[in-house]
Parts: structure tokens; C-alpha cells; sequence
């Protein structure tokens, strides 16, 4: 039986230009997979980008030294098809009894077919949007699995003027993408417009019960020494009967090394009809004089770290989910004096100390060990707020957890640098989204994933 939980597949990864593979992707994934990194495969960068792996691969030169973005050949130039590359990748699973396998996409830019054991799936349109498949039927018996992703680029990677800058013709607005990669007033264009699986690819295992998108707030009284904790989940039933859940949530905190005390434990049962999904919220759980989370300078980063199961009758574990959360209260207003807005936390008056963050990489090379470093920079600066701007990313689950590790107040923006949803209402930017509800598909997914466990 395979071991419930995730498991990332962030090494081992292949990819080729699509024009100089001649297979298709039942081939790849059935008969004739690739053998390993010989022309025209090469090692891959996942997480990443397209161009990540050509640097990787010294086959372009690094853009971020001297003039060598320069010897790039930009996708306005190119073609799309350039820029549309093939990954490949084996993982090992071997599911038994009542298991469930689901592939996770955390996001693509910006479609891609992708193939397992010859099956394939087409995953939509959408930068920041989020994938998950049920593949526990198209899965080998021998546990070997082969997977390949044919990743396109954005569908209006735009052009750019010889003067360069400030988002080039703005074309890339009409897709959800991010804008800076036709090139800003602070940096040049990014050659491939961020085309690749730019962030975590994973393989879940659960029960037939499985947890969907907690979500975790609090609320406070008596000068916050109550707080309630209010917790929903998303519950779905993949079996052919009735599943009779436990649902277990629990809160523990870290003494002293690796030492856990556990604050609070709760089991609320609830029946699940066979193939259905079910929203759930726990009774609130109550806290008293709870250690709060500080903001940098003003106090400790306390967190706690909240755990979901659910067990299922007759079978057991069948999923779970745990994330550190700290209780603090973030309120804000405009004054009336300056017509500046005042912020405060838990109460207390705070001056914010902060700057602007577009991203940690231009290639999208977001490792864990990056996002701990550079945001400690910023603490060990004396800031306590990073202000995501609005042409960048919506950051990723990471970002947000060491921001929480060292008191940095997050104000994040959507992919936008303006009213440009598709609305039709465009203020700053003529070529805003034509695809409003992939935009707000986005934007939810946007807010998901932040919350999702790293």
C-alpha cells in the first residue's frame, strides 16, 4: 500500500524542443521513451522554464550577465512553436485497494497535453491556474509510470519595440500571464515569456475520501484574549458508497526543539454519499491568551501548526493536510490628516517598513533554499512588509511561509497593473485579459494556492 500524502517530482525531469522529436505522446509514454539526455533531450529544470533549461544546457548564455540577453532569440522572432517544449519524467506508484492517485499541476504556463501511460489529458489555458487529475486508473501495475507534458507558450507573447521597456506592446495582457516578461523600465524581456512548468509537480496519494482547499481564520474578543479559530474544508467522496468519515483537527506548538505540545484536538463525524463533494466547517475551536504573531520588530513570529485528517470506516487514514498558522489581527484605514493609510496589528500601531518584490527569479528557478534567503534579506533589513507588484507573480505557497517564519506583512497584488480583467472597462492597459472568467478562474486559484501546504 502506498503511503498517504504527497510527493514531489522536482528531479529526474527531461525536456526537447517539439519540432526535433518526431514521436508522439502515446510513444513517449508507452514504447519509445526517451533513453536519457542525449540529442535532443537534455536535463531539465522542474520547477522552471523553458529558458532555465537552455541555460542549464549552455545552449543560450545566461541573460543575466553582461549583454548575453542580447544572443537570445525572442519568441516575437522565433514563433511560438520555438518556444513549445516537450518534459518528460518516470515516477514509481503502486496503488492497492480503495487508493487514489491525483497528479498535481501547482501551474503551467501556459497550456499543455499532457501523457500518462499513453493516456492523455489536455490542461487548460491560465498562468496561475491550478491541475489536479485522477489518474488512478490509467496507472501501470508494475508501479512504473512515464509521464511527458507538451507545454505551450502564452497564445499573444507579444513584441518588442527597440527601445524596449515598460511592457513592450502590452500584448501579453490579453493572456493571464504575467506582464514584466515583455520587459519592464528595471529589466529586460524574457525570451520564452515564462513558458514551462514553472512551478511544483506532485503525485497525491489518498483514501477514498479527499481533502480539498482548508481554509483557516480567526477571529478575536476581549482584547485578544479569546480567539476562535474557524476552519472549512472541502470534502470528496471518490468510492461507490456511503463513506462515514472521522475528521480529526488538531493544534500543536513547539516548546523546546523538536519537543510538541498539542493544544487542542477535535473529531466531528459526517457521512458522505458515494461520488459527492462536501463542504464542512468544524464547531470552533477556542483559544485562550494564545501566543500571537508579531509582525518583524514588533514581537515573536509565533505559529501554530494545525493538522486535518479524515478517516474513513472500514478503511482507515484516508487523507490529511497540516500548515502552520499564526493568530494576529491586520486591520487598516485611510487618515484623514495625510490621506495615507494607517495600518495596525493585533491592535498596535505599526510604521511600515517595505519595498517593492517582483519576483525571486526571471527564469522561475523558485527553489525553497531562494525563497528562505532572499525574504530573511529583507527582514534581516529592518523591513516588515513586501509589497508584490501587480506585472509580477502571484507569489507561491513558499514565498508566503517564510514570510510568516520572519515577520514580513505580505501586500499582494494579482498579475495586473490595472483595471484589465476583461471586463471590457480597460483604465491602464487596452489589452486587459479577453478571457474574464479564466481571469477570475485564476484569481481563485490564486488565493488556493497560497494556502497550500509546502
Amino acid at each position: 500500500m502506498a503511503e498517504i500524502g504527497k510527493t514531489k517530482l522536482d528531479s529526474g525531469w527531461l525536456a526537447a524542443r517539439s519540432t526535433e522529436v518526431e514521436l508522439t505522446g502515446v510513444q513517449l509514454t508507452t514504447s519509445h521513451p526517451p533513453a536519457g539526455p542525449t540529442s535532443p533531450w537534455m536535463e531539465a529544470v522542474v520547477p522552471g522554464t523553458v529558458l532555465a533549461t537552455l541555460v542549464k544546457n549552455e545552449l543560450v548564455p545566461d541573460p543575466f550577465y553582461g549583454l548575453g540577453n542580447e544572443a537570445i532569440i525572442d519568441i516575437a522572432d522565433s514563433g511560438r512553436e520555438y518556444y513549445t517544449f516537450w518534459f518528460f519524467t518516470t515516477f514509481q506508484c503502486k496503488l492497492s485497494g480503495n487508493q487514489r492517485l491525483d497528479l498535481n499541476f501547482r501551474a503551467i504556463n501556459y497550456s499543455a497535453e499532457v501523457y500518462l501511460n499513453g493516456h492523455k489529458k489536455v490542461l487548460p489555458k491560465g498562468m496561475f491556474r491550478r491541475h489536479s487529475l485522477d489518474v488512478t486508473n490509467i496507472l501501470q501495475s508494475d508501479g512504473q509510470n512515464l509521464l511527458a507534458v507538451l507545454v505551450y507558450p502564452p497564445d499573444n507573447p507579444g513584441t518588442i519595440p527597440p527601445e524596449g521597456g515598460q511592457g513592450g506592446d502590452h500584448e501579453i495582457g490579453k493572456d493571464v500571464a504575467a506582464q514584466y516578461v515583455e520587459g519592464w523600465d528595471w529589466m529586460a524581456p524574457i525570451r520564452d515569456r515564462n513558458t514551462g512548468i514553472w512551478d511544483e509537480v506532485s503525485i497525491s496519494v489518498t483514501g477514498p475520501v479527499k481533502i480539498i482547499d482548508p481554509h483557516l481564520v480567526s477571529t478575536f474578543f476581549d482584547n485578544y484574549k479569546r480567539v476562535y479559530l474557524h476552519a472549512t474544508i472541502e470534502l470528496e467522496n471518490r468510492s461507490a458508497w456511503v463513506a462515514e468519515c472521522s475528521l480529526n483537527i488538531q493544534a500543536t506548538t513547539e516548546l523546546e526543539g523538536s519537543i510538541c505540545l498539542v493544544e487542542h484536538l477535535q473529531t466531528q463525524h459526517v457521512s458522505i454519499p458515494p461520488g459527492a463533494r462536501l463542504q464542512y466547517s468544524f464547531p470552533e475551536l477556542f483559544f485562550y491568551k494564545p501566543n500571537l504573531w508579531w509582525p518583524n520588530g514588533m514581537g515573536k513570529q509565533s505559529l501554530y501548526n494545525f493538522g486535518i485528517t479524515v478517516d474513513v470506516k472500514g478503511y482507515g487514514e484516508s487523507d490529511l493536510w497540516s500548515q502552520p498558522f499564526g493568530f494576529r489581527k491586520i486591520e487598516s484605514h485611510i487618515d484623514d490628516a495625510t490621506g495615507g493609510r494607517l495600518f495596525k496589528v493585533n491592535g498596535q500601531p505599526i510604521f511600515i517598513r517595505g519595498g517593492n518584490w517582483i519576483l525571486s527569479d526571471g527564469l522561475l528557478r523558485l527553489s525553497d533554499k531562494r525563497y528562505k534567503t532572499d525574504i530573511k534579506f529583507h527582514a534581516d533589513m529592518n523591513f516588515n512588509m513586501i509589497r508584490c507588484w501587480g506585472g509580477g507573480l502571484a507569489e507561491r505557497p513558499e514565498f508566503y511561509h517564510y514570510c510568516d517564519i520572519y515577520g514580513v506583512l505580505v501586500w499582494q497584488e494579482f498579475w495586473i497593473t490595472g483595471d484589465v480583467d476583461g471586463r471590457g472597462v480597460p483604465i491602464s492597459n487596452p489589452n486587459g485579459p479577453q478571457d474574464h472568467d479564466l481571469f477570475m478562474l485564476c484569481a481563485r486559484d490564486t488565493c488556493q494556492a497560497s494556502k497550500e501546504s509546502s
